[in-house]
């Protein structure tokens, strides 16, 4: 009777299997096309590594694809005659098991070696004999100093640079190697200011949990946004997940390095104010930081119609702290040509990744003086020619 083995490693499965009168081809692929079907043997790591000290308990899985009811005779071959094992069905020791069709019947394997064994590793295969056929899964154990049903969850990098109202995101890896599926549940103790999100690898959905098989591992994003008002510091975080009895937690830092905001406040937080053409009037601006760190190397300066002044004091400032003020002097002088009416000066503050700027409006009143002397002009207009009239009007 032929023996025949599968090993597939990337699906961390080995299967293989027969229908009664068929036979297994050797190096010959099968037909992409054509329905699966057969008995497979299979478990989600056929190489682990565990602790020399206890039992091991490895999930073992028995598919029936397409077949009638097949009886397995399932025993362990190649453990040394100190070892001990036992196969489980529901917390009940078996040594077979019916599968139906289109059906799966989940076992647990525990092996035992013995406490002075200094072993590095051990390979055996489990072997399953159904209907005349033999499935074979050789599994392989490495051992060392690991905790016994311990979880990990490591982050790849676990501190982060942002603005506020950016997104951090740290990713985790969470190992569970224990002998059983487990569901942990997700929490993370983070700083007022910000938000929390989990969600599954690289996908987009929220989640608040999340199922790892035995002795496997599952990728969790955390994604943590900082409001746009956060203080620059650095904040601690911390991830946990739990599921019964096992649990792990991982410290992670988010520094948020603050962004400056610049408002230009006009006089009495007014944009308007008057001013006489030819004449310089003074007004008083405030600069404000409302941001959350320091703007930097500021210009001040100002621009107004043609054959207009404009003189911005200071010019420049070193730096405007955040949540501080600084008060600015502009001084304003309309043409002597200008005429009464409105007129639009812009008062701006650049550098260092700012730019701010408000539109001030002047209205512009024209010199007393000048009425006075148009005043005088119209009155000796009229005078001459009242005297006109009165000598010219007798002939």
């Amino acid at each position: 009777m032929a023996t025949s083995r599968v090993i597939l490693p990337l699906a961390l499965a080995v299967a293989l299997s027969a229908t009664p009168g068929w036979a297994q081809v050797e190096n010959v692929a099968p037909d992409a096309g054509a329905p699966l079907s057969g008995f497979f043997l299979t478990t989600p790591a056929p190489e682990f590594t565990a602790s020399p000290a206890g039992s091991i308990s490895i999930p073992l899985r028995l598919s029936n694809i397409g077949l009638p009811p097949q009886r397995a005779s399932i025993e362990v071959s190649g453990l040394p005659e100190d070892w001990d094992w036992t196969l489980l069905s529901g917390g009940t020791e078996i040594s077979a098991a019916i599968v139906d069709p289109d059906s799966t019947q989940d076992l647990t394997l525990d092996i035992t070696p013995p406490e002075a064994s200094e072993l590095s590793g051990q390979d055996f295969e489990v072997v399953a004999r159904h209907a005349g056929q033999t499935t074979t899964l050789p599994i392989t154990v490495t051992f060392s100093d690991v905790e016994i049903g311990g979880v990990d969850l490591d982050v790849e990098l676990p501190a982060l640079r942002g603005a506020p109202n950016s997104t951090f995101t740290y990713r985790m890896d969470l190992a569970n190697n224990s002998g059983e599926d487990a569901l942990f549940n997700l929490a993370a103790e983070i700083p007022q200011g910000f938000t929390a999100t989990f969600k599954r690898g690289f996908g987009s959905e929220q989640i608040t949990g999340i199922p790892v098989a035995a002795r496997a591992s599952e990728r969790v994003t955390l994604e943590l946004k900082a409001a746009s008002g956060m203080p620059s510091g650095t904040y601690p975080i911390t991830v946990g997940v739990v599921s019964g009895d096992l649990s792990a937690s991982v410290d992670l830092q988010a520094e948020v390095t603050g962004t400056p905001d610049v408002r230009i406040v006009g006089p009495n937080e007014r944009l308007s104010g008057t001013a006489n053409a030819g004449a310089t009037t003074s007004f008083p601006f405030v600069i404000a930081n409302t941001g959350t760190a320091a703007a930097e190397e500021l210009r001040l300066s100002g621009s107004a119609p043609s054959g207009w002044t404009v003189e911005v004091t200071p010019e420049s400032l070193a730096a405007l702290a955040a949540g501080t003020t600084q008060e600015i002097d502009v001084a304003i002088t309309p043409s002597e040509q200008a005429i009464a009416g409105d007129y639009m000066v812009t008062v701006r503050a650049s550098g260092g990744g700012i730019s701010e700027s408000v539109q001030f409006r002047v209205t512009v009143q024209t010199s007393t003086l000048w009425g006075i002397v148009g005043v005088g002009v119209i009155a000796v207009a009229v005078l001459i020619l009242v005297l006109a009239v009165l000598r010219y009007g007798r002939r």
